[in-house]
């Protein structure tokens, strides 16, 4: 990124100082935020920041009182880069376990549902002649990296240390800036150089002791690779070329290998990725850029012990651009070889599979991947539409075909998206062209079995194509997690529990995984522990609106009705409900408790239902909570068409306990297919 593309703000702020102009900070409880120096202090403490959680702490705080919708956030911040918004959520979280809380309780940050952020604490902007600067850690050195022959820059991404986040080295100094620093850069230059030749002489004498036992398991985690300059970045290079390297390793004997779907989130060019290796529980990260000019492709990739943070091998690789797939497959076999050789694993001579030989409908299909997990009907639909057109451009492409599946089973889910069983229909429709052209893809056993579990109610049939599933990918966290679902509907817990925990063990920083874990525990009975991963799912994403749900009903089944609520509440808030809504139901629980609440749901849900959108499972459920045990009959009775999910929990789901002894509940559970 340029400073040409630098927030205005943080442009000025830094001129300003340079030129010896009165210092301007901001102040907030016992806070400082010394933009200029790039400093977050807390009474005179230094407290570190990655630069972007930095830069996003300013921008907040800089708007102060105001709206910053997460659209902007990403246009201010990550000027140069396409990043998810998970990236910001995430960055929110670390900042409110740094700020914590104000004497009063408060957080400093608030969260509006689906717009964005508000700093609410109170701000001044506070004026003082400047001082001999100082040096801050997380302050940005700024140089060009050198040129060698080729057209390719010689320097790669500096090494991320357990202390802090690596160099940004792409900023360029405009000329007035320039003069004052040439020492300066020339010095940084000259030791970063040295710094860099030091870590391939460490990297080689580390290579030489190196006695990595062959059967000790270890782990990895394959980052998406970053370009190194903004205008060449393209998600084949990005996502493509990892997951190309990702199909590789999974065979081998002795390694984890995180998937794609975990490790997509680290796409942002200024991720820590020691931090991302951590949070997915790996030995190692394989942190990899690209550099592209006069026809050819560089890659670097360092791979980096976790729990040292140390640098322990550095790869290169060079491919002259004849087409996209050929770099991956250059990449996968050439670094993948090297890797395995470095790790002391058997080298891997099967060629990683690739389901089709067109470009476009590969890019299509990343796109839509990286949208279909996110359980929002926004994204959902956009998911379909990339699907969609990937098989439209290769209709043998099956795992396109297996995403549409999960896609459209998602939408029945989530409601809103027109008939759910014409979506289990679609959904049916695509998995069964998946399979018939490749019936070992593990994915599409899974999405098949969901669909048996959620809409044919054949749970038999369900459990053989889970078992399937993990039977042809052992290390699919979806496999194993979609598996637990189905024996936690049976009843069948311990077994539940296992599947899932196999499923977080694969897939550590999955939010959907916690949170099914919590559900499982919910549905078991185990309300203390189930409140307890809830609880740190929660931690993981403030703003995973069905942890809260799972954590609401757990509570009450612990007999908490005050947390219940409060996990209710942060539900609604995340659902969109307005100020005056949550002020409402606040007064309504004061007032008459629980009863109150339900009541009030109550009447919204028929409400809903008299314009046309109905939603029986809620009237149901809401029925049963007042002791409205007839209507909460002729409700299930109506649901039962629409084979909602709150059908295949009959045998387990606390919230039915008060009709089990009703003979037209048994009766409902033996049509199900539950007895």
């Amino acid at each position: 990124m340029s400073l040409a593309n630098f927030p205005d703000f943080l442009l000025n702020f830094s001129v300003r100082e340079m030129n010896g102009e009165e210092k301007h900070f901001y102040q907030f409880k016992s806070f400082r935020l010394d933009v200029g120096e790039r400093q977050l202090l807390n009474n005179d403490t230094v407290v570190p920041l990655a630069p972007k959680i930095f830069d996003v702490l300013v921008v907040l705080v800089e708007r102060n009182g105001h709206l910053v919708e997460k659209d902007e956030l990403l246009r201010v911040v990550w000027t140069d880069s396409f990043v998810e918004e998970a990236n910001i959520a995430r960055i929110v979280h670390t900042l409110r376990k740094v700020l914590g809380e104000d004497n009063n309780g408060n957080k400093f940050i608030e969260t509006v549902a689906k717009k964005g952020y508000r700093f609410v604490a109170e701000v001044s902007e506070v004026g003082e002649q400047p001082a001999q600067k100082s040096t801050n850690g997380n302050q940005r050195i700024v140089s060009e990296p050198p040129a060698v022959a080729g057209g390719f820059s010689a320097a790669i991404d500096p090494p991320v240390t357990a202390g802090g986040s690596a160099l940004d080295t792409e900023i360029e100094v405009p000329p007035a800036i320039k003069p004052k620093y040439t020492t300066r850069i020339i010095l940084f230059t000259v030791g970063f150089v040295s710094a860099v030749f030091l870590l391939f002489m460490l990297s080689f004498n580390w290579q030489s002791k190196s006695s990595i036992n062959p059967n000790e398991p270890r782990s990895i985690a394959v980052l998406p690779l970053k370009s190194l300059t903004a205008e060449n970045r393209n998600s084949i290079y990005e996502f493509g070329l990892a997951d190309s390297l990702i199909n590789q390793l999974s065979s081998v004997k002795g390694l984890i290998v995180r998937p794609l779907s975990a490790t997509r989130q680290y796409a942002d060019v200024s991720q820590d990725a020691i931090a991302a290796g951590r949070e997915q529980k790996v030995d190692y990260v394989l942190a990899s850029n690209y550099q592209i000019a006069d026809g050819k492709i560089r890659i670097t990739s360092q791979l980096i012990n976790v729990q040292s943070g140390a640098v322990e091998e550095v790869f290169t690789d060079e491919q002259n651009i004849s087409s996209k797939f050929a770099v991956q497959d250059a990449f996968a076999a050439n670094i993948g070889q090297k890797l395995l050789t470095r790790l002391n694993r058997e080298p891997n001579n099967l060629a990683a599979k690739r389901s089709t030989n067109n470009e476009e409908a590969y890019r299509l299909y990343l796109l839509g991947a990286a949208l279909a997990d996110k359980l929002t009907r926004e994204d959902a639909s956009k998911a379909i539409e990339y699907f969609e057109q990937a098989v439209k451009l290769d209709p043998n492409y099956a795992p396109a075909y297996a995403g549409l599946a999960n896609v459209h089973t998602a939408v029945a889910f989530m409601g809103g998206g027109g008939n759910p069983t014409e979506q289990y229909l679609k959904a049916k429709t695509a998995v069964e062209k998946a399979l018939a052209i490749d019936d070992n893809l593990a994915e599409a056993h899974s999405y098949l079995g969901e669909i048996k579990v959620n809409f044919e109610w054949d749970f038999a049939g369900a459990e053989r194509e889970h078992r399937k599933a993990v039977e042809l990918n052992p290390h699919s966290s979806a496999a194993h997690r979609m598996y637990a679902l189905l024996l936690g509907f049976l009843g069948r817990f311990d077994e539940a529990i296992a599947e899932i925990k196999t499923a977080i063990d694969l897939e550590p920083a999955s939010v959907l995984n916690h949170s099914i874990y919590g559900e499982i525990l919910y549905y078991a009975r185990r309300s203390d522990k189930a409140i307890t991963e809830l609880e740190r799912t929660a931690e993981m994403d403030p703003e995973f609106y069905f942890t809260y749900v799972w954590l609401s009903r757990s509570y009450r089944l612990k007999g908490d009705d005050d947390k219940a609520f409060d996990s209710f509440v942060q539900a609604q808030i995340l659902g969109g409900e307005e100020p005056d809504e949550i002020n409402l139901w606040k007064t309504i629980y004061a007032k008459s408790g629980w009863r109150g609440i339900s009541g009030r749901q109550l009447e919204k849900a028929k409400a809903d239902e008299k314009k046309g959108n109905p939603n029986y499972n809620q009237l149901a459920f809401l029925s049963i909570e007042l002791g409205q045990r007839d209507e909460a009959f002729a409700y299930l009775e109506k649901a039962f068409g629409e084979r909602p999910m709150a059908m295949i929990t009959l045998n387990v789901n606390p919230r039915f306990d008060s009709l089990r002894s009703d003979p037209r509940f048994d009766e409902l559970v033996r049509r199900v297919g539950l007895k």
